[in-house]
């Protein structure tokens, strides 16, 4: 009965711990984990309705290419905006953050010059999804790499984001080489998956140590 009393307390404790944890995510000033939150719910939202916009084009509201551009302008400008406003100033001071903020607006250029038909038809084909495997590829090297010996990012962490980084990157160069290689809808499917999964076990693997310390 004690031993069972101790589990339950245990568990109350991990809960009553984590519901603190998730909280303070999201409440202003928000910590570089909330902004990954925010990133991930962005990736889900992102990818998910791209991925319904290009395999049910009655449900894109201008259309499938630029709804799904327009959508990702929101969504751009609304990560950088809680990055900006509601963001810890040691958050709007790290430069990988900066390096995130620079590459989603750089791609977010190159989308809408495509839409308003601002580049050369040549270089179509490699101006709406590649340069969001560009930011995922680059960005996640970076989050690796940079500032090697803070404890702030462990080692497994940084392994996740190298390896996912690097994969993508390579992806990424394998369908300019190829670009029969990913076709259609599933170019969604598979950017949702190279950007959550690394983001996920990010916000997961805290939460887990957070959960074990009570």
């Amino acid at each position: 009965m004690a031993e069972r009393n101790s589990r339950v307390g245990r568990l109350r404790n991990s809960s009553v711990a984590l519901a603190t944890y998730f909280r303070r995510l999201v409440t202003p000033p928000v910590p570089g984990d909330g902004l990954l939150l925010a990133g991930f719910v962005e990736g889900v939202i992102g990818w998910g309705l791209s991925w319904v916009f290009a395999t049910s084009p009655g449900l894109a509201p201008l259309g499938p290419i630029t709804s799904i551009v327009g959508l990702w302008l929101v969504l751009t400008i609304g990560i950088v905006a809680i990055g900006i406003v509601y963001t810890a100033p040691t958050v709007r001071r790290n430069r990988v953050w900066i390096v995130w903020g620079v590459l989603n607006l750089a791609a977010t250029v190159v989308n809408l010059a495509a839409v308003a038909g601002a580049l050369p038809l040549e270089w179509l084909r490699y101006a709406y999804w590649h340069p969001w495997f560009a930011v995922i590829g680059a960005g996640y090297v970076v989050t690796a790499v940079d500032n090697w010996g803070s404890p702030q990012l462990r080692y497994q962490e940084r392994l996740v984001y190298g390896i996912s980084g690097v994969a993508t990157l390579g992806l990424l160069g394998l369908t300019v080489a190829s670009p029969t290689v990913l076709f259609g809808a599933q170019v969604f499917l598979i950017g949702g998956v190279i950007q959550l999964v690394p983001i996920g076990h990010d916000v997961l693997a805290d939460a887990v140590l957070i959960a074990r310390r009570h």
